[in-house]
């Protein structure tokens, strides 16, 4: 028969807040081990004579919390394996906010009995203090998990053991991302104790006070704290009757020149390496998402969630290779998987979908550039760049004769554009990043030849083509030299 590890909770404070069942099997026993000594209770059951054993020497030797938890319980092990059964116990309730029981759960119980012994938990001291019902809503966060948790301030916020100040100041930054600077904090302290202290500041001025191990805060419900769910019941309310009119007469068709004009000032953001700009029109690109999730939810076709959803799945389902157990060596294998499983999507359960099935809205130099991409898929392609660079200047001639016929002017001209489309893409270059740059090259020259004519006195518009041209030539050395900019 395997030995027996009783984890006992020993309540937020003194022996008053012990229940009998526990005090009991305490005081039978010839010794029991506690995480801490600091703590209340432990230290009134040493004062009636009880032989408690704390781990807190290992607080001192190992360097993390991690490796805390984890030495403390391979000495309970060591225990179990001399004695058919140990107490173990903890301050609160042994399963709220207690990473030593989690541990001893996950390793010991498959070999030993493992007895969870319950008690009254801190917050239900909170509870009492603060006069609030859980079923308003609780998010219970370690300090350390404050990060990435997506606080949506709809509920009551309590973080524990925050013992010192600079824990306390890593948790005002942690919470000031989401929270008003000046949102109400609550420092509770030793509750149920003679000495409980409760104290309310503005988040600001949070970590002015005095911490210790049996300091907790508390954030009540706030409806000014910045998250994606504030976003989504913002546009909710611009929808609503009390909402804006504007607002309300969009359809997904009205919004469309508002996305493309959106999308347009991110990538301009993004060419310009303005990162304070790329910040707001990366929010103006989303509030497009949000409205168009809004207009679909009303008419009860999809939500927010159902696209989150979708583009979650979608991520690890084609990742095979990072969420699932398939390998791939290089970039050009992660996109070649990409592809295969989209097909796979987009065919499964239905009729193969066409051969070409890219956006028709897509601009006329990236839909180029995909068509090409996607027969070269299949093996119709040239071997080398002497073949793009030949259709270059083979299309460049039956231009030439078009317009000395006057006959097929528009269609050799588009042949010429696709074939340089075709070499651009055989270069690794993007065609449509490729112009752009040109496009801001001459800009700058031009006006560069303004500014140069204007410092001899000369306007432009007046200038004959051949001395346009001299100004010109100057623009582009000072260009070469470094001075144009």
């Amino acid at each position: 028969m395997s030995s027996c590890l009783h984890v006992m909770g020993l309540g937020p404070s003194g022996l008053e807040q012990l229940t009998l069942g526990n005090y009991r099997r305490i005081c039978k026993a010839k010794k029991i081990f506690a995480r801490t000594a600091k703590h209340p209770c432990v230290q009134e059951l040493m004062t009636e004579g009880i032989c408690v054993e704390s781990f807190d020497q290992i607080y001192a030797t190992e360097p993390s919390f991690e490796e805390v938890y984890e030495s403390i319980t391979e000495q309970l092990r060591k225990e179990l394996i001399k004695c058919s059964e140990v107490i173990y116990v903890v301050p609160g309730h042994p399963m709220v906010a207690e990473k030593t029981v989690q541990l001893i759960c996950e390793k010991l119980a498959p070999d030993y009995e493992v007895v969870i012994h319950p008690a009254m938990s801190f917050v239900d001291e909170i509870f009492r203090v603060l006069k609030f019902d859980p079923i308003e809503g609780v998010l219970i966060r370690n300090n350390d998990a404050l990060k990435d948790v997506g606080l949506t301030g709809k509920e009551w916020l309590i973080i524990p053991q925050v013992y010192d100040k600079l824990m306390a100041s890593e948790v005002k930054l942690d919470l000031m991302s989401a929270y008003p600077d000046d949102a109400w904090v609550y420092i509770t302290k030793a509750l149920g104790t003679a000495g409980e202290q409760v104290d309310k500041l503005p988040l600001f001025e949070m970590d002015h006070g005095t911490f210790d191990h049996l300091t907790t805060i508390v954030l009540p419900p706030n409806s000014n704290v910045i998250s994606f769910s504030k976003l989504i019941n913002v546009m909710t309310i611009l929808r609503s009757e009390q909402g804006c009119a504007w607002d309300r007469e969009q359809t997904h068709d009205t919004l469309r020149p508002c996305l493309i004009e959106e999308s347009y000032e991110v990538l301009d953001a993004i060419e310009n390496k303005d990162m304070y700009n790329l910040c707001e029109e990366l929010g103006d690109l989303l509030l497009q998402v949000v409205f168009h999730t809004q207009l679909a939810s009303e008419e009860r076709e999809f939500d927010i969630q159902d696209v989150l959803q979708g583009v979650v799945q979608k991520l690890i389902r084609r990742h095979p290779h990072v969420f699932g157990e398939e390998k791939v060596e290089t970039a050009d294998d992660v996109i070649l998987t990409w592809d295969r499983i989209k097909q796979e999507e987009k065919t499964s359960g239905s009729d193969e979908l066409p051969f070409f099935n890219d956006p028709v809205g897509l601009p006329a130099l990236m839909w180029a550039s995909s068509t090409q991409g996607r027969v070269a898929k299949v093996g119709f392609d040239w071997s080398d760049i002497d073949g793009p660079w030949g259709k270059v200047e083979e299309e460049l001639l039956e231009l030439k004769c078009a317009l000395s016929d006057g006959i097929g002017i528009r269609e050799e001209l588009g042949d010429l554009m696709f074939s340089i489309v075709n070499l651009s893409r055989f270069l690794k270059l993007d065609a449509e990043e490729v112009l752009r740059d040109t496009i801001h090259k001459f800009q700058g020259r031009f006006l560069k030849m303004v500014e140069l004519s204007r410092k001899d006195g000369l306007d432009l518009e007046h200038l004959t083509l051949a001395n346009m041209d001299v100004f010109w030539e100057k623009a582009k050395s000072q260009e070469k030299s470094g001075k144009l900019m």
